[in-house]
This record gives structure tokens, C-alpha cells and sequence, in this order.
């Protein structure tokens, strides 16, 4: 009589059973990967590059993003419709022309939150001083979420001033 241990039967039934052993191991992985990149891009915010998604930090890092002048930053802070909307203040032609001028801010001040329709709208009123001439200018920065205050909330810039009107831009 033959090992029962020898047989092909044998063999194949590890062999499917370390298969089975390897997929669910490699599906396991790949739910917590993709649960880990899930939540990571609900909280991270693409404007400051980080988990931080406090009004201050957006306004910071979009005045940062000016006078690095990186163009890109300064897109995924605003709005979508808003930043190519002529009637949004200094957006898309505006600040094409301002990218990479230097700016030393004074004052930041944010507004409490007005909600209406479901979004909440914060006014930060920037007052900047610049660093050549020492000429001092005062803008708004007007920053749209959702109402509710819910750990994911974002705020994307709609509406600002900062910068200048293009007839007049702030520090050239």
C-alpha cells in the first residue's frame, strides 16, 4: 500500500490550500491599503498639503504658494469655477501676474463663518506690507464650505482681492 502522503492528491491539496492562504493574505493588504489611502485623501487637504484644514492654514498656504510663485498650489486652493470666473476678484489673469511677488503679511483676521444654503462663507481680511517699498495694502480672501462642521470639511478660496486690481497690482 502506497504513503497517502506521496500521492499527487496529496500535493495539490497544499498547493491550493497555501494559494488560498496567499490571496487572502494579499486581499487583506490591499483593503487596509486602500482604507489607508481612502481616509487619507478625505482629510488631507490639497491646498495646504497636509491634515491641516483650518481657514488660517488655507490663507497661509495660498499666500505662501504666491511668492514661491507656485502656480499649481495656488489652483488647488481655490474653487474650481471660481478661479477661472473673471468676476471672482484676482484669480486665474490676476494671479498669473503676481506669482513669485514677495508679500510680508501684518494682519490676518477671519471672519466667523455665514451660512447660508447649506455652505459657510469666512472672510479673511489680509493686510500685507510690501517688502521693498514698505507700502502697506489691505485685501479680502473669501473661503466656501459646507455648513455642517464635520471632521472633513474643506475650504476652497471663491472669491479675493489679495493681490490687487489688475490696473493696480500690490508690490510690482
Amino acid at each position: 500500500m502506497s504513503d497517502p502522503y506521496l500521492t499527487d492528491t496529496h500535493y495539490r491539496l497544499r498547493a491550493a490550500r497555501r494559494t488560498r492562504i496567499l490571496l487572502s493574505v494579499g486581499l487583506i493588504f490591499l483593503l487596509l491599503a486602500c482604507s489607508y489611502l481612502g481616509v487619507g485623501a478625505v482629510f488631507r487637504d490639497n491646498c495646504t498639503g497636509s491634515f491641516d484644514r483650518a481657514p488660517r492654514s488655507v490663507v497661509n498656504s495660498f499666500i505662501e504658494a504666491i511668492t514661491s510663485g507656485d502656480g499649481q498650489a495656488v489652483i488647488r486652493c481655490w474653487d474650481d469655477r471660481a478661479y477661472y470666473d473673471l468676476g471672482a476678484g484676482c484669480s486665474e489673469i490676476c494671479l498669473s501676474r503676481i506669482l513669485g511677488t514677495s508679500y510680508r503679511v501684518v494682519d490676518l483676521t477671519l471672519s466667523e463663518p455665514d451660512t447660508e444654503d447649506g455652505r459657510a462663507r469666512i472672510v479673511a481680511t489680509v493686510s500685507i506690507v510690501c517688502p521693498d517699498s514698505g507700502e502697506p495694502h489691505t485685501g479680502e480672501i473669501v473661503l466656501d464650505g459646507i455648513a455642517s462642521s464635520v471632521p472633513w470639511r474643506h475650504w476652497k478660496i471663491v472669491r479675493s482681492t489679495f493681490g490687487g486690481p489688475m490696473s493696480a497690482l500690490w508690490c510690482r
